[in-house]
Parts: C-alpha cells; sequence; structure tokens
C-alpha cells in the first residue's frame, strides 16, 4: 500500500488524508492560528440638530416668561388702586415646533396652572393685580400686536385696566421747602401736564418763557423766606413735569434738562417701602404711587396723595 500511495502523490492524486482547509466531514472550513478576527465596527450617532440645541429646555423657557411678565409689572409694586383686571401674554413663534414647546412651558394640558405659579410669582415682588384678574395667551406667527402694553424680543404683554370713565387726580402737598401754593390739585380733567421749577415764569436756554404750574419760590422775589425757601435754592428753573397717562390712569414723572445729573442735579422718588428710584433718564416717565415723595435737587420734597 505504501507504494500505491507513493504512485499517487507522484501523479498529484493526493493521499488518503483530509485536505486542508475543511473538514473531514465537509462541513466548511476549519479555521486555522493565522485567520485574523473581524473587526467589530461600533454604530456611529448621528450629529446634533443645531436647531434643537439652541433652544433652552423647558423648565429655562417657562421661568423667562415668569420673569418677562414680573419685571414688565414692576410698576405694580405694592399698588393698590387701578390693579390690572386680566393680561394676555403674546409670544411670536417661527414654527409650529416652536409652538408645541411653547405650549409645554405654558403647561398647556393642565388649565390654570401657570397662572396659578404666575400668582406665587407676582406676590413674592409684592405685586398686586385685581381679584378674579383673567390671564390669557396667544401665538402669532410674524409680528407681535402693535398695542402691546410691553415688548421685548419675541414676547409681548397687554395689561387689561379696569373701565372707568373718570380720571384719576392727585393732589401735591410741599414738606420741605417754599412753593406758592401749600398744596396743588393735579386734575387731567383740566390739565395733563403739570411743570416743576424755581420761579413761575422762566426764559430756557433756548429763549422760550416756561411756566412752572408748581412753583419753588425764588430767592430774588420779595416773600421768600430764606429759612423755609432754603431748599429751593436746588430746585432748577425747569426741574420735571408730572404727566398724566390716561389709558393706564396714572401719573408720571419725567426730569426734565434742569432735573439730569447732566447738568449737575437730581430728581429721586422716595417710595413708602423705603426704596429709592432715581429719575435719572431723559424722556423716561416713573410712575408716581399714593403716599409717594419727589425729591428735587436733595433738599426739595413733595408728597404725592391719590384721591
Amino acid at each position: 500500500m505504501a507504494f500505491i500511495d507513493s504512485l499517487k502523490q507522484f501523479f498529484g492524486l493526493g493521499s488518503g488524508s483530509a485536505p486542508s482547509g475543511r473538514s473531514e466531514s465537509g462541513s466548511g472550513p476549519v479555521p486555522t492560528d493565522s485567520t485574523e478576527p473581524t473587526p467589530v465596527v461600533s454604530p456611529v450617532a448621528p450629529p446634533p440638530d443645531p436647531a434643537r440645541g439652541a433652544m433652552p429646555a423647558t423648565p429655562q423657557q417657562r421661568e423667562q416668561l415668569y420673569r418677562f411678565v414680573v419685571d414688565k409689572l414692576a410698576a405694580y409694586v405694592s399698588e393698590t388702586d387701578g390693579l390690572p383686571v386680566g393680561l394676555t401674554l403674546w409670544i411670536r413663534c417661527a414654527s409650529p415646533e416652536e409652538e408645541d414647546r411653547m405650549a409645554v412651558a405654558l403647561y398647556a394640558g393642565q388649565p390654570g396652572h401657570f397662572k396659578a405659579e404666575l400668582s406665587r410669582h407676582l406676590a413674592n415682588q409684592y405685586i398686586k393685580l385685581a381679584p378674579a384678574w383673567q390671564f390669557d395667551w396667544q401665538f402669532v406667527r410674524d409680528a407681535l400686536p402693535a398695542d402691546c402694553t410691553y415688548q421685548q424680543g419675541n414676547l409681548g404683554l397687554t395689561v387689561v385696566h379696569p373701565q372707568s370713565s373718570q380720571p384719576l387726580r392727585a393732589r401735591l402737598r410741599t414738606l420741605t421747602g417754599q412753593t406758592v401754593q401749600e398744596t396743588y390739585l393735579l386734575d387731567p380733567a383740566v390739565q395733563a401736564e403739570f411743570r416743576i421749577g424755581r420761579g413761575d415764569m422762566v426764559q430756557t436756554a433756548s429763549g422760550r418763557v416756561r411756566t412752572n404750574d408748581i412753583a419753588f419760590v425764588d430767592s430774588g422775589e420779595p416773600y421768600f423766606d430764606p429759612q423755609r425757601g432754603e431748599p429751593n435754592l436746588s430746585v432748577s428753573r425747569q426741574h420735571a413735569t408730572i404727566r398724566y397717562d390716561a389709558a393706564n390712569r396714572q401719573f408720571r414723572l419725567f426730569a426734565d434738562a434742569g432735573g439730569l445729573p447732566a447738568n449737575g442735579n437730581k430728581t429721586k422718588i422716595l417710595r413708602v417701602d423705603d426704596t429709592v428710584e432715581r429719575a435719572d433718564l431723559p424722556g423716561v416717565g416713573y410712575r408716581l404711587a399714593h403716599a409717594d415723595q419727589i425729591e428735587l435737587g436733595g433738599e426739595a420734597k413733595l408728597l404725592i396723595e391719590l384721591l
């Protein structure tokens, strides 16, 4: 048999042993030490969507809404008269997806919940609204309504006030300083603007004559009292103006040219809660509340009483 096997090998007919690389049963390839394992490829995660990543999380959006409303209603801190009876929050959304996210932030599925949380935030800042006040929110796609009471970015707020045909009246009383009258009635039915300054009639830098409705006695007047009138020397001839805001039934204080820091003077509102608000921005009206004191030049003071 050895001779026959040798003969088969000589002519390339193989031997009786099984072929290399396959099992003897012919069931498949036999792995060898030289065979390299197939590398395992980990799945690649899709890149994050930058549009979605730019949007703040829902709790952050909700806090932004609370903060916007509270900031805009700061004028009603410790207020008791003419309280708003309703609020409408306007939100400009660029897409339906953004509306869906905002709806979640507004607790759309839990009616009344957002209003209840907003009430808590307002109460924490001593901001009062009328009993049974109403709250609503609206989405807009293009632009916020032009008649919004306040606007900031993509948010708007409409403040609804009680209907009243009678304007709010006020009385000014001199606390320190000497004025032509001891008290002044501010009646918007008669006039809506009341100028404050030293002297009845003064000439401005442009040459125009200005009439002061609340006039501090000038030192050159014969009835000037040096003791009572000493604070008058800190009051500018064109110091400030009180204007009536009929839409919001409020009196607002505006610092005129002579009452601004740029001209070496100052105008302040001393609030009932002992806080101080500086009226130092030209063209900005600062709300006056009952029992506020208006300080002119650091010395003269007027008390406002809402009637």
